[in-house]
């Protein structure tokens, strides 16, 4: 129970002694409603105060029993008022602590700018790889955050300069903008790219007019969340076990087998080697499937009978690997 539900539940049992002090006494002793209320009041702050008028053995008797429950209602209504008062306030005081500490050391995270439905699930899935991020929302109320409390939240306009910087956009991986409309993440996405040119950028669409605009205005991937639920529902549809298959891979639940991405650097080995040259296979267990270049887009060979095995690898390039975490690891240690 929060500490506001006490204390109305305090007020409640306050109220509903004093009516019923007043009404005993006036039943059992037949006094008038000044003098009832009075003699409640004397009873429930126990200051001690003479009897109005002396008590009938029945009217002792309510006397002890009304006495008794005011003690423990004024008891448990002092308690509810502390809490209230102080517990709600320490409460968050610790929380805004604990979320400046944060955000003090917190670095190559990610910003999500909107805590709608896909803002939601981009948090779950960032926090279930145990990936640090920081969510910027301007209308959550306090009782949402409290579902949510191991997450930080900022509370602003992710279009504002100043926003961003409280959640040091300077350090950050990368940014997803994934507000109400198409104007706002426009607006956030192009404030970002001011502010940290570096950042990886990803931002919702709901309408494929506004994918240029986002791109223009600095997004590296605009993402159609409309167009991948229509394309999933079909592929689901006419591929179901295929669909089944890329979960488990893309999901991470299963240690055994995964996909993931290892970046070619300057001063790799293998830098100028096919990927058959590189042996990678042999050396550490992982299957290369794509490879992608500097840009993000997936190489493709000029000759259609040339296979994946005889491009060769330049700096930037990404392989995308095929393995379990030992693997994969392996793999990052062999690229240098």
């Amino acid at each position: 129970m929060t500490p506001l539900r006490r204390f109305i539940m305090a007020l409640f049992f306050i109220l509903f002694l004093i009516s019923a002090g007043t009404a005993g006494f006036m039943i059992i002793e037949s006094w008038t409603l000044n003098e009832s209320l009075y003699m409640t009041f004397v009873t429930i702050s126990t200051v001690g105060f003479g009897e109005i008028h002396p008590l009938s053995p029945e009217g002792r008797i309510f006397m002890m029993i009304f006495l008794t429950v005011s003690i423990l209602t004024v008891g448990f209504t002092l308690t509810a008022l502390l809490s209230f008062f102080f517990e709600g306030h320490m409460s968050k005081t610790v929380k805004e602590r604990r979320m400046k500490r944060i955000l003090s050391l917190i670095k190559e995270h990610y910003i999500i700018c909107g805590f709608g439905d896909v803002g939601r699930e981009t948090a779950a899935e960032f926090s279930r790889k145990k990936i640090p991020f920081v969510i910027v929302d301007n209308d959550l109320p306090e009782t949402e955050k409290e579902l949510f409390s191991s997450y930080v939240f900022i509370s602003g306009d992710a279009t504002e300069e100043s926003v961003l910087e409280e959640a040091r956009i300077n350090k950050a991986e990368g940014l997803v903008s994934c507000l109400s409309t198409d104007q706002q993440n426009v607006y956030a996405v192009l404030t970002a790219r001011q502010l940290n040119g570096a950042l990886r950028i990803v931002a919702k669409a709901s309408d494929e007019r506004a994918v240029k605009k986002l791109e223009t205005a600095g997004a590296d991937r605009v993402i159609l969340p409309k167009q991948i639920a229509g394309r999933r529902l079909a592929t689901v549809s006419t591929h179901p076990s295929i669909v089944d298959f890329l979960d488990v891979l893309t999901s991470g639940g299963d240690e055994l087998m995964h996909i993931d991405s290892v970046e070619i650097g300057s001063h790799s080995p293998l830098t100028g080697k096919s990927l058959k040259e590189s042996n990678i296979g042999q050396n550490t267990g992982a299957i290369i499937i794509g490879i992608l270049d500097s840009q993000g887009r997936t190489r493709m060979n000029s000759s259609e009978m040339a296979s994946l095995s005889s491009m060769t690898l330049q700096p930037g390039n990404r392989l995308i690997a095929l393995g379990n975490t030992e693997q994969i690891m392996n793999l990052q240690k062999y690229i240098g």
